[in-house]
């Protein structure tokens, strides 16, 4: 399958502290220093004089501690200069001891970029001790066949111009190449500026990302600015780099895939611990090919590294890459995940300390048939088709899906309303035949009802009879009674009434005295008065 596709921003996570001091955006544009190693390029730039290119590619270098500025010809020089740790070229006699133990080299017979000299010589010089600095600034424009001054004029009128994206790179300045000096000072960081604003202007497609001022930057320390611009455009495009900074890096995605499948060729135990460990190859390779080796590597070993790619092509760092995995292997095979992809992430050169020939030369020990990445190439394309087939069969089958799930949501829905009917009808039922159970036992208790009155009806006329008899005889005593205490009541209704009349002619005669006594008193009232 095809490796997931690695973000450009995740391969740049940066280890110093990404403060906001930047530069002002008022940047000037300055003029693009110019230094004689123009002048020298016409000293090389034709097949004829190969023999003198060779004889100073020859020349043994001054010491293995390399003072590397931005290198001019042996008439003039820049006016920075700084310090590269470490030796980046030597004669045989500086070789470290890792090489001096390599007596064979081969010749591989890889197909180089045509720049009008033989391979092999070019080759033996390069595994040896690589371009000398001060040859740099010129061997490299010619590797890359890069000479245009009508790119160089073209330059200096992009600079004049404004591209949007002069924040972004404003802010990725001050986290670029923290370690060199040069670039840590205003000329640096302009030249920086100039080169990677003016190929944002110029390739509007790419724009900008961080890792075109790692590309430049080592460019920039050994020629001019219009130059470094016009080798950067040949590596973004003779050199085929430019697809992996495009908006969708499938060229990215599909040089990863390649190394998956070299590693797995060249280093198959490796490959499959990396895959046990669920390491992937964009998880520690992705800033190698979009910095060619520059975001992390010391810049003696990117010189290096830049004197092999200008000269056979992004096949070297794929040579650079397995190179690197197979001198440890021993250590990558023993680790796990968090430490392996540490290890590969920041300590895979520890053991080229101060051995860069070494790795050149493992590096072209390395054999990687063209025809292998071709083959390569059309398997990527046949993954990412088949990706593709699959991921349209994804999408239909998720518009499938998506629709039946709305056609299950609406059933869904009926079955509620239907469950809901349901359940007011089995409600209803219930309590129908709760009713009808109730109208059964009323229905009985009546039947009863009815059956007790009938049997009361039955018996009710003997019944009465005897009752009737009961109440008359009953009735009869009580009128008995009530004459005999009727009789009595009269004799004393007569002796009442015989006594009324004797109080009431007791009354009369208790008035008339009443009468006489009170008419006494007045007479006597009337005789004391």
């Amino acid at each position: 399958m095809v490796q997931d596709r690695p973000s450009l921003e995740d391969d740049f996570i940066h280890e110093s502290n990404d403060d906001e001091d930047h530069m002002d955006d008022g940047r000037s544009s300055p003029k693009s220093i110019h230094s004689t190693v123009s002048s020298s390029y016409s000293v090389v730039s034709s097949a004829s004089n190969y023999d003198l290119l060779l004889a100073r590619l020859g020349t043994p270098q001054q010491s293995s501690g390399v003072t590397t500025g931005r290198t001019s010809s042996s008439t003039s020089s820049f006016d920075h200069h700084f310090i590269v740790p470490g030796g980046g070229g030597g004669s045989s006699s500086s070789m470290d001891p890792i090489l001096l133990e390599q007596t064979d080299i081969g010749n591989h017979g890889e197909e180089e970029i045509d720049w009008g000299v033989k391979a092999p010589t070019l080759r033996h010089h390069l595994q040896r001790g690589g371009v000398p600095p001060s040859l740099r600034g010129t061997v490299w424009p010619l590797l890359a066949k890069s000479k245009d001054n009508r790119l160089e004029q073209q330059y200096m009128r992009l600079l004049k111009s404004e591209s949007v994206y002069e924040k972004a790179i404003i802010r990725d300045l001050s986290r670029t190449f923290t370690t060199v000096d040069y670039f840590q000072t205003k000329d640096g960081q302009d030249a920086l500026f100039n080169v990677a604003k003016a190929y944002s202007l110029y390739d509007a497609e790419v724009g900008y990302c961080q890792s075109v001022l790692f590309i430049a930057g080592p460019l920039l320390l050994n020629m001019p600015e219009e130059e470094a611009f016009c080798v950067l455009v040949q590596i973004m495009t003779r050199y085929d780099l430019r697809g992996q900074f495009k908006p969708q890096p499938d060229l990215l995605s599909q040089r990863l895939y390649q190394l998956t499948y070299l590693t797995k060729d060249h280093l198959p135990h490796v490959q499959r611990h990396f895959e046990s460990q669920g390491i992937q190859t964009n998880m520690y390779a992705s800033t190698w090919f979009i910095s060619l080796f520059a975001y992390k590597f010391p810049l003696e070993v990117v010189f290096r590294i830049y004197d092999i790619f200008l000269s056979d092509g992004i096949e070297a760092l794929f040579r650079i890459a397995l190179a690197l995995l197979e001198r440890n292997q021993s250590n990558l095979l023993v680790l796990e995940y968090d430490k392996l992809l540490r290890f590969l992430k920041h300590d895979l050169l520890l053991i080229y300390t101060d051995a860069t020939s070494s790795l050149i030369y493992d590096a072209y020990r390395i054999t990687i048939p063209a025809k292998r990445l071709d083959k390569l190439v059309k398997q990527f394309q046949a993954d990412v088709a088949r990706s593709n087939s699959e991921v349209e069969a994804i999408d239909k089958l998720r518009k499938q899906n998506k629709a039946l799930n709305d056609m299950v949501k609406q059933l869904k829905g009926n079955l509620d309303d239907i469950n809901k009917e349901h359940g007011m009808v089995a409600k209803k039922l219930i309590e129908s035949k709760m009713e009808i159970a109730r109208v059964h036992d009323e229905n009985d208790a009546l039947r009863q009802q009815s059956y007790d009155l009938k049997r009361a009806l039955e018996t009710l006329p003997t019944e009465v009879e005897n009752r009737v008899k009961e109440e008359m005889e009953t009735l009869t005593g009580k009128n008995a009674v009530l004459v005999k205490r009727n009789t009595s009541l009269e004799d004393q209704l007569g002796y009442m009434e015989t006594m009324v009349m004797e109080i009431k002619a007791k009354f009369a005669e208790s008035e008339n005295e009443r009468v006489n006594l009170q008419q006494r008193f007045d007479d006597l009232k009337r005789l004391m008065d």
